[in-house]
């Protein structure tokens, strides 16, 4: 029986066709509107708000369909849609999460506004794979669907970051890119950000329906015991 905590197949299909379509139609909106010589790339864009928004409905998926929610999976997403809006670098001098806020000359406040935060993400990110580290692994291990819908966003998300300003990154070894492969690995990076929260969202579900699939078929097997 399909509900909030054991969503069926159809159910997955719906919500991951609903926020596709979405995504088409604000994308094909933003080319539509696009200013001359601007690239659907750019800081700002369709594909940049859609994913800010992909992490959003990846956090309420996760709320609305586990069983007992844990506070660190809604932090970290709600810090990556924040990333993705560029909040890290709009309240203070230096980007927030990088270690110029601490070691150019930067306000005492921003300083320690920068130690919290990493503070608080580290504990974060330590809880959340102090819960749900070994889990994962034996899931993953299992050839769970969910593990695997995490696994490949986790990987996109490393790939992403890896052709993150390539261009910059190889300069002092030498290897120069020229703009229009630089502009083609923005595209590509930025599209591959736009796939990293869809497969959260299946993960999300996925987990909610193997977690319902074990309760269920755990319970005969429970009420046999009290009969023997």
């Amino acid at each position: 029986m399909s509900n909030r905590h054991n969503p069926d197949l159809s159910d997955v299909s719906a919500y991951i066709g609903t926020y596709l379509a979405v995504a088409a139609c604000v994308i094909g909106i933003d080319w539509l509107t696009l200013p001359e010589g601007a690239s659907l790339a750019r800081e700002g864009g369709g594909i940049e708000l859609i994913s800010m928004l992909g992490y959003v409905v990846a956090m309420a998926s996760y709320l609305w369909t586990a069983w007992v929610p844990l506070w660190s999976v809604p932090a970290v997403l709600l810090f990556m849609a924040a990333r993705e809006l560029d909040l890290d670098k709009a309240f203070t001098s230096e980007g927030i999460l990088s270690t110029k806020v601490i070691l150019h000359d930067t306000s005492l406040w921003e300083k320690l506004l920068a130690l919290g935060l990493w503070a608080l993400l580290v504990a974060t990110l330590v809880s959340l794979v102090r819960q749900r580290g070994l889990p994962l692994l034996r899931d993953l291990r299992r050839g769970e669907p969910w593990a695997l819908a995490f696994t490949a966003g986790f990987v996109v998300a490393g790939a992403s970051k890896s052709i993150d300003g390539l261009a910059r990154k190889l300069a002092p070894l030498g290897i120069e890119i020229t703009e229009a492969t630089s502009q083609g690995l923005v595209t590509v990076e930025e599209t591959m950000e736009m796939l990293i929260p869809v497969f959260f969202i299946l993960a999300a579900l996925l987990r909610a329906r193997a977690h319902a699939f074990r309760f269920f078929a755990q319970r005969p097997q429970a009420a046999e015991s009290s009969h023997a």
